[in-house]
């Protein structure tokens, strides 16, 4: 496996690779070396390897250890792990989005490894949220050129929605989506009526369209709170929004907590919101359905294909703060209806998302290529 994200940059990525690699390992017999960069974050450097699973998943983090957002530490990140794949006799590379692109192609071009590599999101879409900075469209140009390109063995989108865009330019293409962990997400705790929001604080995931909404309806259900976890580019606009409505008192920033504090988050809440622009297919709707709190979330793509509304969730339009709003007033005011979504929603996770499945499935297309 190949990915440019890791810890302490969080984000699905990083849980992705993780989790699928242990998944293959424990139940499909594979070794597994995870190769990644080593970072330095708040002046502390992450740059020992790990194991897992008995040693069977090894994660091995490549030098130069520097911020994850050092453009000399990005390029070199698609150059250093072609000795290693070199050296060691691999059946199977599998790169994940988007820089890894290009060892992973190299790696098919110098031998005769297998290659796979899996979009997690597709710069062939323009639809809306796409972030219009020079440097954001200058990176879909890039991430366009690793899709279209470059030749794999097998393609995996994460979401159905992209399929035919990646066929466009790929022959053998694969819907596997993510998965999650249920065990870790069945936590006993008092719900509250709590808001949730968790993820990265970043234009695309819209986090100030669900400050508005809350501003719209706090007046009504004194006993909400909006509690908003994660870290990002967006989280000093986000406090200085929140400051300006006067709202301050009743939304708390949480920043980034520990990862095994993060279940309990969604135990707690009375609903989690995700009002994104768009995804790919996002961690956070699986881990709030393994938990059984209830889902709102924007109808865009990598989203409304997989959240059945007022079935398994409830879908706004993007946005939208005032669909929002009414969204957020629906859930609260029916709470019994949103529990029995949020309950079909958890039989839908444990029957077709956990990771032993999408392992099997990755395993499956691995044979196949092999």
């Amino acid at each position: 496996m190949i990915s440019d994200d890791w810890w302490p940059e969080t984000g699905g990525g990083p849980v992705h690779v993780k989790e699928l690699s242990i998944a293959l390992a424990e139940h499909y017999g594979c070794t597994v070396d995870i190769y990644t960069r080593q970072l330095k974050r708040d002046g502390k450097s992450y740059s020992s390897d790990e194991q897992y699973s008995s040693g069977k998943v090894t994660v091995r983090r490549l030098p130069p250890c520097l911020p994850y957002w050092n453009p000399v530490g990005r390029l070199t990140s698609m150059v250093t792990p072609l000795l290693p794949l070199l050296r060691r006799d691999y059946d199977i590379v599998h790169g994940h989005s988007f820089l890894p692109a290009v060892p992973t192609r190299m790696s098919g071009i110098l031998t005769d490894t297998s290659t796979v590599f899996t979009v997690h999101g597709t710069a062939l879409t323009t639809g809306v949220g796409r972030e219009d900075s020079p440097l954001s469209g200058f990176k879909r140009l890039i991430e366009k050129q690793f899709i279209q390109g470059f030749d794999y063995n097998a393609t995996i989108s994460v979401n159905s929605e992209h399929v035919p865009l990646i066929q466009e330019s790929q022959d053998n293409v694969h819907a596997i989506p993510n998965g999650v962990d249920c065990d870790r997400f069945s936590v006993e705790a008092d719900r509250t009526e709590d808001i949730l929001y968790l993820g990265r604080l970043t234009s695309r995931k819209r986090v100030s369209d669900l400050v508005d909404a809350f501003y719209e309806i706090m007046d009504e259900y004194p006993g909400t709170n909006l509690k908003i976890v994660g870290m990002g580019p967006r989280r000093e606009p986000l406090e200085e929004q929140a400051e300006s409505l006067g709202i301050g008192d009743r939304i708390s920033f949480e920043g980034r907590v520990p990862d095994d504090s993060i279940p309990h988050y969604y135990a707690t809440a009375g609903v989690f919101v995700l009002p994104s622009a768009w995804e790919g297919h996002p961690l956070t709707l699986l881990e709030a359905w393994a938990s059984g709190t209830p889902v709102i979330a924007s109808s865009v793509e990598g989203i409304e294909e997989f959240v059945d509304h007022k079935r398994t969730g409830y879908l706004v339009s993007p946005k939208s703060p005032s669909d929002l709003a009414d969204g957020l007033r629906f859930v609260l005011d029916n709470p019994d209806e949103a529990n029995n979504w949020a309950n079909s929603a958890g039989n839908l996770v444990r029957n077709e998302y956990s990771w032993e499945r999408v392992a099997e499935r990755t395993f499956e297309l691995y044979k196949k290529i092999s």
